[in-house]
């Protein structure tokens, strides 16, 4: 089987190439041609411009994990505006790539997406939980837009699926590498009241359930890719904090965190989603880290 990943130099994607290996026949798409080579020279390698010269026919998977850190700097225009486009004009172009193919009915489209999508709201979300638009809410509107380019482009064409991620939690990458220094230097800290829910999953059963989703030809739309247990911000402060063996007292109030991040804190640090993986549990997906303690503990030995 052969498989292009977009967005490979990111952890996520990363991470699918090292675990996908030896099984399939993977080719890795990304902007800096230089770095896609050195990082991954044991496969094919192909940059944007390049890929006009692929065959879409070719390929029976095609992984698309691009698009601007959501998380990474304070919600400026500008930086709604790299967020958008970072994740919009690089899936139409790949979707537009892949219509390509002589023989759609053999190609599947994994797009990245994010538990976002459910707003801000305080009941369990499947992935069968009507999506309720919330005014103003720009992390529901990213990927509600991100989600809806997919569908216009594919729908009744290409079977896809809409991989919905929790906070994914790996060693040196994403949260944990952000957090790792503040909390190393006693500064764990309970975000305003702690209560905002955490859906999350560990990258080993990330990868995991990816690779369920290729093997099983009849998965498509949207799955919620989190573990079975959430989270509240203050059982993951505490546990991350007993894990680096650092104490976890101060608590950064509501304001303060406003005042510092904006929009950004109050819908990402100060809020959160009850998500639970429906489709998963139903297909009896094993995680290997069902429990966030389990899950810190060993990212963290």
């Amino acid at each position: 089987m052969k498989i292009l990943i977009a967005g490979a130099t990111g952890f996520i994607g990363s991470s699918l190439v090292s675990s996908f290996s030896d099984e399939f026949e993977i080719t890795v798409l990304g902007r800096d041609m230089d770095q896609l080579k050195r990082r991954f020279p044991q496969h094919h390698a192909v940059d944007w411009k390049g890929l006009k010269s692929e065959s879409a026919t070719d390929y029976q998977i095609v992984i698309n994990l691009c698009g601007e850190n959501i998380a990474d700097k304070r919600w400026t225009s500008e930086q709604k505006t790299k967020i958008l486009q970072s994740r919009v004009e690089t899936t139409d172009q790949l979707a537009s790539w892949a219509l390509n193919s002589s023989a759609p009915q053999s190609l599947r489209f994994l797009n990245a997406s994010a538990v976002g999508i459910y707003g801000l709201n305080t009941v369990k979300n499947t992935e069968n939980t009507p999506i309720t638009l919330q005014e103003n809410c720009f992390s529901q509107q990213v990927v509600r837009v991100w989600e809806s380019t997919v569908q216009k482009k594919l729908e009744n064409k290409i079977n896809y699926t809409l991989m919905r991620f929790g906070v994914v939690l790996k060693k040196q990458h994403g949260m944990l590498k952000k957090l790792k220094m503040p909390y190393q230097l006693g500064l764990a800290s309970i975000l305003g009241s702690g209560e905002q829910q955490i859906s999350w999953i560990h990258i080993e059963d990330l990868v995991r359930a990816i690779r369920l989703i290729i093997k099983t030809q009849s998965i498509s739309g949207p799955i919620n890719m989190v573990a079975p247990e959430v989270v509240t911000q203050k059982q993951l402060a505490k546990n991350l904090a007993k894990a680096l063996n650092r104490p976890c007292f101060l608590q950064t109030p509501i304001f303060f965190i406003k005042l510092l991040f904006g929009q950004m804190g109050e819908e990402l640090l100060l809020s959160g989603q009850e998500v639970i993986p429906e489709y998963l549990q139903k297909a009896n997906f094993f995680f290997q880290y069902p429990m966030l303690e389990k899950a810190i503990f060993h990212e963290h030995d």
